[in-house]
């Protein structure tokens, strides 16, 4: 082996292994919502209830800042026995919380503390319902309008992790659990639990960007227009 090619060889050789490359937003925004639910049936109204959400910087994956608030329903205002045995919510976590638009207006100043803009963090979700369905629900039924920085569900401005995972692996992210189990992952904590699974989407996250992935904005893939 001449020296040139000697040279280039050892380059080659002294890159770190599993480097995360430059992403296109400096913080994610990884959120997660629980909602009172019932069994086989859509509750109405349909109430946030845990509000978690975690700060994640782009170039190493590590969590900077965790916002986590239990939410009051007041619609339905008794958690469901079905609800309590898929998330671990109980009543007594909720009765004493805040309302919807008081932790919404708490959101948005934990949002200002930590100068989050578009520009330079994406929200992350795994699937559609959070951003696009239950947010604007309760925005409605509270009587608020949806926050402009999180009123991404209709130009799909936010990452779904599910496509992000496609995308790298060729393969249907159908959920958390899955496509863990497909990278090697183990899920930990309580599934459901929306702080949990905001981690889990961490280490699945983190776990994409070491194989090469630069995460975009996709969430919708086909924008509503």
């Amino acid at each position: 082996m001449n020296k040139t090619k000697s040279s280039i060889f050892m380059k080659i050789m002294a890159q770190p292994k599993n480097k995360i490359k430059p992403q296109n937003f400096k913080f994610f925004l990884v959120l997660d919502f629980e909602a009172n639910c019932e069994k086989g049936t859509r509750l109405d109204p349909q109430e946030i209830i845990e509000f978690p959400c975690l700060l994640v910087e782009s170039e190493s994956f590590k969590i900077l800042s965790t916002f986590h608030e239990y939410i009051k329903p007041v619609g339905v205002p008794n958690v469901t026995p079905f609800c309590t045995e898929l998330t671990g919510i109980t009543q007594d976590m909720v009765n004493t919380k805040q309302t919807f638009p008081e932790i919404l207006a708490k959101f948005q100043l934990w949002c200002g503390e930590n100068r989050l803009t578009t520009d330079n963090s994406s929200f992350v979700t795994c699937g559609l319902w959070d951003l696009v369905d239950m947010l604007p629900r309760q925005c409605k039924y509270s009587e608020i309008p949806v926050p402009g920085f999180l009123d991404v569900g209709a130009t799909g401005e936010f990452i779904n992790v599910k496509f992000s995972y496609q995308k790298q692996t060729g393969k249907y992210g159908k959920g958390l659990k899955e496509m863990q189990s497909n990278l090697d992952l183990e899920f930990e904590g309580r599934h459901h639990s929306g702080i949990d699974d905001c981690r889990n989407i961490v280490k699945i996250m983190e776990t994409l960007a070491r194989r090469g992935f630069v995460f975009e904005n996709n969430g919708l893939q086909k924008p509503k227009y």
